[in-house]
């Protein structure tokens, strides 16, 4: 019966206790992983270890000296390990200190409710270390539950640093003053590397889909909901494809490590691994379906999505009695963040929140788990496995000669950005304006200004950006926006390598451009441009744009 088996999964996965990135027993997790894999019907499966940050923290113990008091705590996510004692201090938040930025700290052990974005909150604890903390205590937001995860940075090399729950904080800000032993504790063996576990079954087509779940916890959480239930589901996968006829795709599917680590864009360390070392060809990729936090008792399934319009009318279009809610994302984050990161489309299934109390902590257990949501998330991601096998990539990678005009990955942000200063400096009036004032308008250049915003567009939906590469570098770009509540799509920019210019490739992007807002739906377009930029008032008057209005600008 599909419930107990998948019961039995979790309840087997969870047995493995807490399997923090890097941990020894996440690696003994994923070996039983690649066992079961090995007795199935599949073409490859092997364990593929990759450098990564690693949990070595067991224990932690912190008391006041004098009374010999313990409290409750856990040792924080990648904490360095020390035995140290000292005045309590309270630190306030990152962005509120209680401690002015030259006060020596030396002897203290200071608590700390984290605020702020991750590299902020690294760049204060550093601080708090270079200025002699000997301790570091941190605040989780649940009253009763301890997140091992609120801090989570192997950048801190020397401050040895534990969670504590909110009400155990409060108590502590009530002695502050007095004088604490910390305690954080080490196992013996180091190491430096994650693992993750790859099967592949190989489809009728060189088309390929991965499927996603990772492995690792929280650190002192069974992870029973993140993510042993999203194991569990994956195996189930794994066990009745390989059962059955062989799919038109190729699918692998991945058992990921370390992604609890996540770093400072949040992006799972094995999933990159993944794209890293496999090195498959991003072309023929369908999509990425990532399944995390799925079963939880108050929840249901939520779709987080991203990619082409055509993608996403394409899920919407699934026939399924299983409720569920689909919010477009395209900020990286997660497993599926490497999808976003190479310009592929993806799914991630799950119906946890952030704001479920046992999120991140020892308290993540299995009585939160429902057997019947288990069941409707492996419904729902089998029906959208069948329909992603079906379908042709949906992103074209289009070859003309030496020009290969293909999606727009994350690493190609350099490219377009000296792409864009060379391209816009003719035409920008931003350009204009420095040397009508004879001065930078800011504390930067005018391209800087430029490729901020230019960038803040594309991290916002990388699947609007395209580029034209020749010998493997990027040469040119194209944007797009899509405006569904109006009805109408904007091209958006378009530039250029100067040595790259009157080689037809900015009308080329621009046809794909048009070809794919077409695909979505779209039949009214429009465009600007500047009066002077003549190359590209000819591309656009050849796609059949007609101009309508010119504008005037001043300057004073």
């Amino acid at each position: 019966m599909l419930k107990d088996r998948l019961m039995t999964d979790l309840d087997e996965i969870v047995a493995f206790g807490a399997r923090a990135p890097g941990s020894l027993d996440e690696l003994r997790a994923a070996e039983y992983i690649e066992e079961r894999l090995d007795v199935l019907d599949l073409d490859e499966v092997k364990l593929v270890s990759f450098p990564s940050a690693s949990h070595l923290a067991v224990d932690s113990t912190l008391k006041v000296i004098d009374s010999g008091e313990k409290f409750i705590s856990f040792p924080t996510l990648f904490s360095p390990q020390g035995d140290v004692s000292g005045e309590l201090v309270f630190i306030g938040s990152c962005h509120a200190s209680h401690t002015a930025g030259d006060v020596d700290l030396s002897g203290k052990i200071g608590m700390l409710t984290p605020t702020g974005s991750f590299q902020e909150r690294i760049d204060f604890i550093l601080d708090l270390e270079r200025r002699g903390l000997e301790g570091l205590i941190v605040v989780s937001p649940a009253l009763d539950m301890i997140n091992t995860k609120i801090i989570r940075y192997p950048e801190i090399k020397r401050l040895p640093s534990i969670s504590v729950s909110w009400h155990t904080a409060c108590q502590l800000k009530k002695a502050a003053g007095q004088q604490f032993s910390l305690i954080v504790n080490h196992q013996a063996e180091a190491r430096h590397e994650s693992v993750n576990v790859i099967g592949k079954i190989n489809g009728k087509s060189d088309n390929w889909l991965l499927i996603s779940a990772h492995i690792d916890t929280a650190p002192y959480s069974v992870g029973a909901n993140d993510n042993a239930s999203g194991v569990a589901v994956l195996l189930e996968h794994v066990r009745q494809i390989a059962a059955g006829e062989q799919p038109e795709a190729t699918i692998y599917f991945l058992f990921s490590g370390s992604e609890e680590y996540g770093a400072l864009d949040c992006c799972g360390a094995g999933a990159k691994a993944f794209y890293r070392q496999e090195k498959l060809e991003l072309s023929t990729c369908i999509a990425h379906l990532e399944i995390d936090d799925v079963g939880d008792l108050l929840f249901h399934n939520r779709i987080n999505i991203g990619g082409s319009r055509k993608f996403i009318d394409y899920i919407k279009t699934i026939d399924t009695p299983v409720l569920f809610q689909l919010i477009e994302k395209y900020r990286p984050s997660c497993d599926h963040g490497s999808a976003i990161y190479h310009g592929i489309p993806f799914i991630c299934c799950g119906n946890k929140a952030p704001e479920v109390p046992v999120y991140h902590t020892p308290g993540d257990e299995l009585e939160f788990v429902d057997p019947d949501m288990l069941v409707n998330t492996f419904k729902l991601t089998e029906k959208i496995i069948e329909m992603l096998c079906a379908v042709q990539p949906f992103f074209p990678y289009l070859k003309n000669g030496e020009r290969l005009i293909r999606p727009a990955y994350y690493r190609d942000f350099d490219a377009i950005k000296a792409i864009t200063r060379l391209a816009f400096e003719p035409v920008s009036l931003d350009r204009m304006a420095e040397k009508f004032f004879t001065t930078q308008m800011g504390d930067k250049d005018w391209f800087e200004y430029k490729n901020r915003s230019l960038e803040d567009q594309c991290r916002a939906n990388i699947y609007n950006v395209i580029v034209c590469e020749i010998a493997g570098n990027v040469v040119g770009y194209a944007t797009m926006s899509l405006d569904c509540e109006r009805g109408i799509a904007e091209v958006g920019n378009n530039a250029v390598h100067p040595d790259f210019q009157g080689k037809g490739i900015g009308k080329m992007m621009q046809q794909e451009i048009m070809r794919r807002m077409i695909e979505s739906g779209f039949e009214k377009f429009k465009v600007n441009t500047l009066s002077n930029d003549i190359a590209a008032q000819k591309v656009y008057e050849k796609l059949g744009f007609e101009k309508i209005i010119t504008g005037i600008y001043y300057l004073k």
